[in-house]
Order: structure tokens, then C-alpha cells, then sequence
């Protein structure tokens, strides 16, 4: 029966717990601010904003830009109203109406009590009318180890031989050479026939 008694209790407590838990899970209110978009994005167009202004004690919020380098305190509204929004757009920020540049986007909410909460998105860049800016990296040229510790070896070049002229052969005949020849041994060839031949006649004359 103790036994019994003592499980039973620790089932009532286990409950009591559980159902203190999911009593404190309701209670817990969503935190309000914007969600998107982000700090120093660029934007374009007709942009969505996300947030939330579903927080406990709302009266009323508004949503409003400025220039970030304004120093007067000038801000341009975009929306406002009481109901409350949660993870959902609270309005369409048209951004092709004014000028680019970098803006703040901020969301005031303001509470029953006289309290507000204030969040604030900077430096948040429009750019219609201007190219976006890339960061491009810069390429820095890398030498290779190998090349960079190689000793180059150097190459001989053979350089051609220069022709040398031979001596004129001296017995070499050329052809006036050959020529003269020829017709100083047909004379003499000629002459000697001659001589013969009035020899044989003068001898046969004698007889």
C-alpha cells in the first residue's frame, strides 16, 4: 500500500510539472523587431519587410527611413498601424521612389504602459539608379618554387666553321689551255708531214 502511495505521488508531481511548463510555454510572447532585411544588404525595387509587432501591451507601431548621414532627424514614413504582425510582412517598401544612397530602417513599437521598443536596421543601401558594388579580389602573382629556386645551365651554341678557299691547282687545265694545245700540235703534226713528203719527192727526183 506505501508503495502505491508514493508512485502515485510521483505521477502528481511529474504532472504538475509538465503542465507548469506548457503553462509558461503559452505565456512566453513573441519578440518584436524586423527580421529582413538585413543590415547593409542592397536593395531594389519593391522590398518586403519581415518582422514582428505581435508583442504584449501593443498600441500602435510605425515604420519609417532615413538617411543615414542625415543629422537633422528627418525620417520619411513607410507604414503604420495597431494590429499586431508576427513573422510576416509588415509592409512593401517602394525604393525606386527615392533616391539611392544608404538609408536606416527603423520600427518603433509603442506600448499601453507609454514605453516603445525601437529596432533599427543601418546602412541598408538602395541602388536603382547605380550599379551595385562588388568586392573583386585582387590576384597576387605567385612565383613557383621550383622555378624560382632553379639554376638555368647554360647551353653551348656551336657556332659553324668558316669556309676556307683552297689554292688554285696548278696543274689544273683550262680550256684555252686545251685548246692551244691542240692547235700547236696539229701545226707541228702538219709541218712534219711536210717535210716527209718533199723528203720522199726529192729522193725520187735523185734517181
Amino acid at each position: 500500500m506505501r508503495r502505491v502511495l508514493v508512485s502515485a505521488l510521483v505521477v502528481v508531481l511529474t504532472l504538475g510539472s509538465l503542465l507548469k511548463v506548457r503553462a509558461q510555454e503559452g505565456d512566453e510572447t513573441p519578440q518584436g523587431g524586423i527580421h529582413a532585411p538585413s543590415a547593409g544588404e542592397a536593395l531594389q525595387g519593391t522590398v518586403s519587410i519581415l518582422g514582428t509587432t505581435a508583442v504584449d501591451g501593443l498600441e500602435s507601431w510605425i515604420l519609417s527611413f532615413a538617411y543615414v548621414d542625415d543629422t537633422t532627424g528627418t525620417r520619411f514614413l513607410i507604414s503604420e498601424g495597431t494590429k499586431p504582425v508576427e513573422e510576416d510582412i509588415i509592409a512593401q517598401w517602394k525604393t525606386s521612389t527615392i533616391t539611392d544612397g544608404t538609408y536606416n530602417l527603423r520600427l518603433v513599437i509603442d506600448l499601453e504602459d507609454g514605453e516603445n521598443m525601437v529596432f533599427v536596421v543601418p546602412n541598408l543601401r538602395i541602388r536603382n539608379y547605380t550599379p551595385i558594388e562588388t568586392s573583386t579580389p585582387t590576384l597576387t602573382p605567385t612565383k613557383d618554387p621550383a622555378s624560382a629556386s632553379a639554376t638555368p645551365t647554360p647551353t653551348s651554341t656551336p657556332i659553324p666553321p668558316t669556309p676556307t678557299l683552297l689554292p688554285t691547282n696548278p696543274v689544273e687545265i683550262s680550256n684555252s689551255d686545251f685548246t692551244n694545245a691542240l692547235a700547236r700540235g696539229g701545226i707541228t703534226a702538219l709541218v712534219i708531214f711536210l717535210i716527209v713528203g718533199l723528203y720522199a719527192s726529192i729522193r725520187r727526183t735523185m734517181r
